[in-house]
This record gives structure tokens, sequence and C-alpha cells, in this order.
């Protein structure tokens, strides 16, 4: 019952929940997310720590029942004591780690210890030249750098200023470096780390906690509580597992980058409303839970590889609209064998809510019945997925930006028409693919005029086996129409401009007829 469960807020010092980690008093369920921090995540973290700045609350939680755990924290491995008087680390799971990796003394600790990991992800010191914190890849330490755990560690504190005056007992500025030690050993022994322990209850109810708690500061993401709220010990169903394993696989289309929450909602998508009508407390009470969320994964990989291959969205940068991806993975839930009629409509649709900024210019009221018509299609080949609010009026492209790099629709649009056009709209074989890159045409100019993007292949070693050319304009003007990126035979800067201006004329001739055959009302770019 909720009035059993008991919500405590606590300050306990920061080396005092290291030695409770350390003592298995603290465990991770394995629905918690992986360490993903990256160093200057780490480096941000000890430095809000050196200027005692406040790095949040972590959320704990002591339940009724037990989940099975995941021993690494940070490049150790803890203990398991069978113990009541434990906490799931529900948030702060990487400051924790971080903190833990790189403070705990790899040889004093009983904890077995990975040290490649730990060299490689948590060998923090402090330059006290610089003063700054570095993550180092080496025990090879500069004398003026030190290893974040002997801060925390008196006799090897000690021992370290000791050897400092040994070694540059000639140095007129030894007296600062040593004061800049002491200051920062003492910081980090007394900074304070506040919680909330949450005692009692289910794991439901821990993440309405959680929520609550949002509100006031403490980051909770969807594909966070969706995995908490679904985990399965019997059945052994872990989503955070399920999806890492996803994008694991996904990196084969350059899409391991997918942000978990679009997984969620393709999750959301597949019961029936549109995702955005979903309520993940609800979707996990249902039977069918496991088996849609099962088969959703797969589709997610279906659809990516219909965008990859079909579409050239050879990258997760050029999948213009997440909702597109959501769409097409729905699709998929039902139609695992589409027909070549089904692929060129969806191949059509992907294009027009593309080029008319659909997900965009239309309201949640409107994407209903979005969702709506797509399903129609679903269940008739012969239906348009296409839903047109006002079937009189033209949905109309938006304005090219000037740089290609904008990351906008309209941006990506342009960017998948050249692929496309240079393999002539055909389809691409995902296992010859081996890259995808980015060019321009003449250096520091990163214009949509100059951008050139090309794909890599496997064991072509060069050759056009898809031309990865831009659409160029031939014997339509007189200048070279192929020229390399270090702008061969094109010298002067008036005709360098002139070439560009002149390309993407023809580029943009070439789209507008793309864009006029699905309908769409081509607004002309400014030249």
């Amino acid at each position: 019952m909720k009035n059993q469960i008991q919500v405590k807020p606590q300050v306990n010092r920061l080396i005092n929940l290291l030695q409770l980690i350390e003592d298995g008093k603290f465990k991770i369920p394995t629905f918690q997310r992986d360490f993903v921090w990256e160093d200057k995540q780490k480096i941000d973290l000890f430095d809000s720590i050196s200027h005692e700045y406040p790095i949040g609350s972590v959320l704990l939680w002591r339940p009724k029942e037990v989940y099975s755990n995941n021993y690494q924290i940070g490049p150790y491995t803890i203990e398991s004591y069978d113990s009541a008087e434990f906490y799931y680390i529900l948030d702060g799971y990487q400051r924790l780690s971080t903190l833990f990796g790189c403070l705990t003394n790899p040889s004093k600790t009983h904890l077995e210890c990975n040290e490649f990991l730990r060299i490689r992800k948590f060998n923090m010191v402090y330059d006290l030249v610089d003063e700054a914190f570095l993550i180092k890849r080496s025990n090879q330490l500069e004398v003026t750098c030190i290893p974040v755990y002997k801060l925390v560690d008196t006799y090897e504190f000690l021992d370290f200023i000791d050897q400092l005056r040994i070694d540059l007992k000639n140095d007129e500025n030894i007296d600062t470096y040593i004061t800049r030690a002491k200051k920062l050993s003492s910081t980090i022994i007394d900074y304070q780390i506040p919680s909330i322990e949450i005692i009692g209850g289910k794991i439901s109810e821990a993440v309405e906690i959680f929520s609550r708690v949002n509100s006031k500061g403490i980051e909770i993401s969807p594909d966070w509580m969706l995995s908490a709220l679904s985990s399965n010990e019997e059945t052994g169903f872990n989503l955070g597992e399920i999806f890492s394993n996803l994008l694991e696989d996904l990196k084969e289309y350059n899409f391991d980058g997918l942000k978990r929450e679009i997984l969620v909602q393709c999750i959301q998508n597949s019961f029936g409303k549109v995702y955005f009508d979903q309520t993940l407390e609800l979707l996990v009470k249902r039977h069918d839970f496991q088996k849609v969320t099962l088969k959703t994964v797969e589709s997610v990989k279906h659809a990516i590889k219909f965008l990859f291959e079909e579409l050239l969205v050879i990258d997760k940068k050029l999948l213009p609209y997440g909702s597109q991806l959501i769409f097409l993975v729905h699709f998929f839930n039902h139609v695992e064998k589409p027909s070549d009629v089904q692929k060129e409509k969806l191949k059509q649709w992907f294009w027009i809510t593309t080029y008319a900024n659909y997900f965009t210019i239309y309201s949640l009221s409107k994407i209903r019945e979005a969702y709506l018509q797509f399903n129609k299609f679903i269940d008739d080949e012969t239906v348009s997925p296409v839903y047109y609010h006002n079937k009189k009026q033209k949905f109309t492209t938006a304005d090219l930006p000037k740089s290609v790099s904008s990351g906008s629709v309209r941006s990506k649009a342009f960017q998948l028409f050249l692929l496309n056009t240079s393999n002539d709209f055909k389809k691409l074989d995902s296992n010859d693919v081996a890259g995808y890159k980015i060019e321009y045409l003449f250096k520091g100019r990163r214009s949509h005029s100059s951008y050139l993007p090309f794909i890599h292949f496997k064991n072509t070693y060069g050759s056009n086996k898809y031309p990865s050319v831009d659409i160029s304009f031939k014997n339509e003007i007189n200048v070279a129409s192929k020229i390399n990126f270090k702008s061969g035979g094109l010298n002067r800067k008036e005709d360098i401009d002139y070439y560009l201006i002149e390309r993407l004329k023809y580029i943009v001739e070439k789209e507008k007829v793309f864009v006029d055959g699905l309908g769409i009302s081509y607004q002309k770019i400014s030249l």
C-alpha cells in the first residue's frame, strides 16, 4: 500500500556514500541504464565538486521485493551480500559510478577491478599547474598530476606531498601547488550529497514518486520509466538490455545513436492509438505488452533497413522526422513483407511528409487523423497513406536554409534528394555500404551549392558501383562538369562562384520537377 511507503531526505558525506557502495549496501537493478557518460561529463562533475556546487540528489529505494542486479559500478564489480539493509540506485547511477570509479584506490580495495577499463575511463587526475581535471590513459603521470583517489586517502595524500617536495625542491611554485592540493582534498572529503530514500512499495510506486521528485529537478527519461515499470524477474524481460542490443544491431545502418525516447514512442504507437495518447503506466499492465514490444523491436530493424536501402537514409542524422520512423515501425508491425505497391506508396509518403513539413505543420489532432489514415493504408494498399486536411490546398516546401549543416528538415530533404538522384532513385544494398561521408567541392564553402554526399562501398576501392557524384550540369554551360575537391581547373574566385551558382540552379530545377511530381508547391530558392 502507498501509505506504507516512507520517503526520507538525507544528506551524506561523499566519502561515506563511496564506502556504502564498496560494502555492497547499494545495488544497481538490471533495468538501470548502462554507464554512458563521456569524459567531459565526468570532468564537469569533479569541477562542480571542486567549486562546491551542488550536483543534484541521488534517489535510493529499499523495496519489498528483490530484483536482479547489475554488479558493475565504474570499473569495479560489487560483491553481493544477502542483506535486507540495501538500497537500489534509481537515479544518480552515472554520477555515483563516476565518483566511485575515480575515487576508489585500486590498490587498496578488496573489489575486483577491470584495470583496462579503469585506465581508459576512470583514471581521473588533477593537474596542480593548470588547475584542471583530466582523464589520463596511462599510469605514467607528470609529477604535478595527482590521481583524485589520493586526494581522499590520507596516507596516499601525504606520500604524494612528500614526493612532490622532493621532485620540485627547486621550484618556486611548490608551496602554491601543495596549497591547491590540500584545498581540493579538503573540499572533496567534506563534500556532501543529498539523497532521497524511498522505503517500501513496488517499483510502480517508486517510479510515481520519482516522477514527482522530477518536477523539482531530478531527470527522468521515458525509456528509464518504461524499463523500470516493465522489468520482470520471472520472464527475464529487461527493456533496457533489449534497447542496448537493438542499438548495437543498428550500427550497421549508422542508427546506433537513435534516441531511446523514439524507441519508447515506437512501442507506444503499437497499441492501437498514436504514441502521444498512450500512457506508459497503463501499457505495461497489458497482458500482451511483452509480446508487442518484442515484435516492435524487430519492426524497428525492418523500418530502418527500409529507410536505408529504399530511401538512402544512410545515417540517423539524415532522418527528417522521428515520427516517420515511428509510423514505419507501426507499418512493419502489421506487414512483414510489403508488396511492391506498398513500398512505392511508403516511399512517396516519406517524400511528401518530408518536403511538406508534415509533422511540423499539423497539430496533434491532425496527427491523430494522419495516424488513422496511415492505418487505413495498412489495411488496404489502394488507399493513400498521406492525410490531407484540405485536399484543395497544396502542401508547400519550406525555404532552404543557407547552411547545409543547419539540421533542418528542408536541409535534410535536399541532402536526401542528392543522394537518391545520384543513384537514380534505385534501391541500395546495405551489405555493400562501408560508410557515409559529406564532402564539399571547395574548401571553406559549406553551402548547399558546394555540398557533396558520398557513400563508400565495401571492396569496390572507389569504383562507381553506385555513382556517388553530385548532380552536375554536364554540358549545359561552359565550365567543367566534373571537378575534384581541390577545385582543379577552377582557380579564380569568380569562376568558383559562377560554377556554384549554376550548379545550384541546375539542382533546384531538378528538385522542383521531383517535388511537383509529389503534388507539392515548390518554394523557389533564393540564389
